[in-house]
């Protein structure tokens, strides 16, 4: 008996130390739509949903959540209508007036209205970017992801900062290039870059990338990504190696028209990030934090996010990660339209980013309003000066945590990976427990084993039977 149960508990050792190889493949735009079905599929099984139809009416009954505005966006991104949501998100708009809200709440909301066709602008009177974003009281005190978000709302509305805001454009990219790292990425606090943050910045300053300080500064982020990805492809987020971050830089990589799946800086040992990314795939459609966890909700709107980006560049060349086309159209025809009578007219103060276009320039105005001050005239072109030292910028972040302020764990980043974590690393501590436990019960039984052999004078062998034995 003794002799059966050390052999099963050795090879049980065996099994559970073994690792398992994928092989690289090259994902197609028919594949990636297939795995986008299969998130929303999954997410429509969890809420009981039948169709699409009834998955997005589902989801209007949640929009104060922040998971339920990111599956939204995303939603939209890829041209499903998801327009029977819009009366929730504007009552869920109102109640941020109602609570302390926090900046990056403002900016959030305002992607997922302009998603299903409103003009966060102008909600039943209220400017959720003006109050979330150019003259927010609170976008200086929750560190560099709501600089990053800020960028992102303005953008994807397209929105005509005024003339007297307290920031613009130009301000946030420089407080976000000002609290890039000596070793070129970002972080939300201390001095070694954060993959998920690092791709973050990067999706912020992508559309400025023709001027030359931001070029430097994202030239800078990639080369770290590039050295921070492993031999599988993907990446690791405060000690973790996990789904959020692989999707977090593909959506980077997409908004500077970088192909993930050819470009030798992301490959490693053949493996691309989409690779790595269909490793935490599961067979319900559902996407997991950790390689083979179970399915988590955070793992699969962000996997939804970064694949449709990513479908979206592989079917017509879009590097517009906030570009809603459909929403588009229905804000032509909407009362709640962003074109109205104060800037119904296109000038040459409007930012105007051709996505298709790898050289493409800022256009003076807002973006430069400040600096164009010392600018001849008919300049087109500007250089973005980052604010001071980035050691001062990010003392003032932990003296914003200290005093409570400083609230980065909000939109999707490290952030929601962290969230994630919470269950996946109980999973994880159970394995790891349960393998010691039985690596230390097969040490003992062959400890056991060989002072029975030394007992009767044989010779050491961990399997047969004893001199003598029929």
């Amino acid at each position: 008996m003794l002799k059966k149960l050390t052999a099963l508990l050795i090879c049980a050792v065996m099994l559970s130390l073994s690792v398992t190889v994928n092989a690289a493949e090259n994902y197609t735009k028919e594949d990636i739509s297939k795995t986008i079905d299969g998130i929303i599929s999954y997410k429509s099984a969890i809420l009981k949903a039948d169709d699409t139809a009834s998955f997005v009416q589902k989801l209007s009954e949640t929009t104060d959540n922040s998971e339920t505005q990111w599956y939204i966006i995303s939603l939209s991104k890829y041209g499903t209508d998801v327009t029977a949501v819009q009366s929730s998100m504007i009552k869920s708009a109102e109640k941020l007036y109602k609570s302390k809200s926090k900046a990056t709440d403002f900016q959030r909301t305002s992607l997922a209205l302009y998603a299903c066709g409103l003009n966060p602008e102008n909600i039943n009177g209220k400017n959720l970017l003006s109050d979330g974003v150019y003259n927010s009281e609170n976008v200086n005190k929750q560190g560099i992801n709501a600089y990053v978000y800020a960028l992102l709302s303005l953008d994807c509305a397209n929105a005509k900062v005024p003339s007297d805001a307290k920031y613009d454009r130009e301000y946030f990219i420089k407080k976000i290039i000002g609290l890039q790292l000596s070793d070129g990425g970002f972080t939300l606090m201390g001095q070694s870059a954060d993959t998920d943050v690092t791709a973050m910045c990067l999706q912020a300053l992508a559309p400025y990338k023709s001027d030359s300080t931001v070029k430097e500064s994202i030239d800078r982020a990639l080369d770290v990504l590039s050295k921070k990805q492993n031999e599988k492809g993907g990446y690791s987020s405060f000690g973790t190696v996990n789904s959020e971050s692989v999707s977090q830089v593909i959506s980077a990589l997409v908004a500077l028209n970088i192909d993930v799946q050819s470009d030798s800086r992301f490959i490693k040992n053949g493996n691309t990030l989409v690779d790595n990314l269909m490793t935490f795939k599961n067979s319900d459609g559902g996407f997991s934090h950790i390689e083979n966890g179970k399915s988590n909700n955070i793992a699969c709107y962000q996997a939804l996010n970064s694949l449709v980006d990513l479908y979206k560049y592989m079917s017509k060349g879009n590097t517009e990660i906030f570009e809603f086309d459909d929403t588009k159209k229905n804000n032509s025809n909407s009362e709640n339209s962003r074109q109205n009578t104060e800037n119904s007219n296109t000038d040459s103060s409007e930012v105007n980013i051709d996505s298709n276009n790898k050289n493409n320039s800022v256009n003076t105005g807002d973006i430069t309003e400040k600096h164009n001050s010392q600018v001849d005239e008919g300049q087109q072109e500007t250089t973005v000066k980052p604010e001071s030292d980035n050691a001062e910028n990010y003392d003032d972040q932990v003296m914003a945590l200290a005093d409570d302020n400083y609230e980065p764990f909000t939109l999707a980043s490290t952030p929601d990976s962290v969230v994630a974590a919470n269950s996946d690393d109980d999973n994880n501590f159970i394995f790891y427990v349960s393998l010691i436990g039985l690596v230390a019960v097969a040490a003992v039984l062959l400890i056991i084993r060989l002072t029975v052999l030394k007992k009767d004078g044989e010779p050491f062998r961990l399997f047969g039977k004893r001199k003598g034995d029929k």
